[in-house]
């Protein structure tokens, strides 16, 4: 029904701009154009739809069109342009758009979006401002990024001031927490500069979605949506487009508790990400795929040896057995060298049955 639905809006766009009497103004040609581009995507088909896409802002760029899009439903224009975004479609021109439409980005996974605020926090910190990189030094820096990293480590939205004023003033009480808290807040505003990124509503601080990027919640949104997804190879498609996201560690070198958990969350979180993704795979008899999976996360997580158990068992299972000695022996070293241990009763227990010829 709603592909019925689709195509016969479709046919009734395309008559229009081929047949319109009397015809089309530049304007009313490009809504129609990026009303096709849209119905082409929702009906599934992304090679004719990011045709189409190029075409009409081809079209607006050409023309000079940037008010008319105030016409377009913020939804749908939002949904084209981070479409094109990532397609690498008129760039410049799109970004002009959502200037000027003031449009939110469609979903926290759109890195390309063009955020007033971005804030990396995985492998090596950093904060960029409108394109430009801040340059930060001095003590009286930091208590401000702690409080931003603070926030976004404990999930960056709606995070109680009381929250926040336990994990970084747990020595003082009353006025004096709140003061220092104000204080800190005040000051990392005005070092931002990017106003409404940071709103405080009933005693509870939250970073702008539509105005700010944390490589973080890119990370967490695609996690989630890679576990969630039930085709194989779609859920591959993510996690490595997940395993690309993550630079490093959480604020890698920070020693304070709640970075400590946060850490420690997101290692864990990845893992099992990793692993339900490759189960999926297995059980589809994609071993390839899987091994795959699990040497790219062998990358991120070298010192998991549930991952260095399940690519050799994918080596195995593909007849592998010099590569999964090999990678056995490549393992059992790095953990006594950095860990002080051996592997595992369960991990030797796949080397064993193995031919000695294999094991060398």
């Amino acid at each position: 029904m709603r592909e019925g639905c689709l195509a016969e809006a479709e046919a009734l766009l395309t008559g229009a701009l081929v047949s319109a009497d009397p015809p089309l103004s530049a304007e009313q040609r490009f809504q129609c154009l990026l009303l096709n581009a849209g119905l082409r995507l929702a009906r599934g088909d992304r090679v004719a739809g990011r045709a189409a896409l190029r075409h009409a802002l081809a079209v607006g760029r050409e023309a000079g069109l940037s008010d008319c899009v105030l016409c377009q439903a913020p939804d749908l224009l939002a949904t084209l342009c981070a479409e094109a975004l990532e397609a690498g479609i008129e760039t410049d021109y799109v970004e002009r758009l959502i200037q000027r439409a003031l449009l939110p980005p469609p979903s926290p996974a759109v890195p390309r979006w063009p955020y007033p605020l971005r804030i990396h926090t995985l492998g090596r910190p950093a904060i960029v401002v409108h394109g430009r990189p801040m340059v930060f030094s001095g003590k009286g820096q930091r208590r401000p990024l702690e409080l931003l990293h603070c926030l976004i480590a404990l999930g960056g939205r709606e995070v109680s001031v009381a929250r926040l004023v336990d994990a970084l003033w747990p020595e003082a009480r009353g006025v004096a927490s709140r003061s220092a808290f104000d204080m800190a807040l005040t000051r990392l505003r005005r070092l931002i500069g990017v106003a409404d990124a940071l709103p405080m509503r009933a005693g509870r601080l939250s970073l702008n979605d539509g105005l700010c990027w944390i490589d973080l919640r890119t990370l967490e949104r695609l996690l989630g949506d890679a576990v969630a997804e039930t085709d194989p190879g779609c859920a591959l498609a993510l996690m490595e487009r997940a395993l690309g996201a993550y630079q490093g560690g959480f604020l890698p070198g920070e020693a304070a508790g709640w970075a400590v958990l946060a850490r420690e969350r997101l290692t864990s979180r990845l893992l099992r990400a990793i692993e339900r993704v490759g189960q999926g795979l297995e059980r589809a008899g994609r071993w390839r795929e899987a091994a795959r999976l699990y040497e790219r996360g062998r990358e991120c997580l070298p010192l998991e040896e549930d991952l260095c158990r399940r690519l050799l068992r994918s080596h195995i299972e593909q007849g592998e057995l010099a590569q999964a000695v090999h990678l056995y022996d490549r393992c059992r070293e790095l953990f006594a060298k950095v860990l002080g241990v051996m592997p595992s009763a369960s991990t030797v227990s796949l080397i064993n049955p193995l031919p000695r010829k294999d094991r060398g």
